[in-house]
């Protein structure tokens, strides 16, 4: 017997089952053939690039160094390259959307 059997209302969060309005997924070994197919709708899904309103939003929400303070400064090194390489995407993106291509994960430069 399970260490939560015939609990019912003791199970943890995380173990509840809880009713939901959308339809349940098939086990993944019956979808593995197509797994990575796009589904209906997919060209109507806009996505828009563009620079975060504070460049350093997301090295705020990873916290603190967990790196002694001395040395070399690896968070200026972070922002500094998140910062750049953002830049960067956004300008080949425009680049290519300009030359009427369509960028790609892919494409090497």
């Amino acid at each position: 017997m399970s260490r939560f059997e015939g609990h019912g209302d003791d199970l943890p969060p995380a173990l509840k089952v809880v009713p939901t309005i959308y339809p349940t997924s098939p086990p993944i070994d019956q979808e593995i053939d197509r797994f990575w197919d796009v589904g209906p709708g997919f060209e109507s899904v806009e996505i828009r690039i563009e620079l975060p309103e504070r460049s350093l939003a997301l090295l705020e929400k990873l916290g603190p160094s967990p790196f002694e303070r001395g040395g070399f400064p690896v968070i200026g090194f972070l922002a500094t390259t998140y910062d750049k390489v953002g830049r960067y995407a956004l300008e080949r993106g425009a680049l290519l959307r300009l030359a009427g291509e369509t960028p790609s994960v892919s494409e090497s430069s």
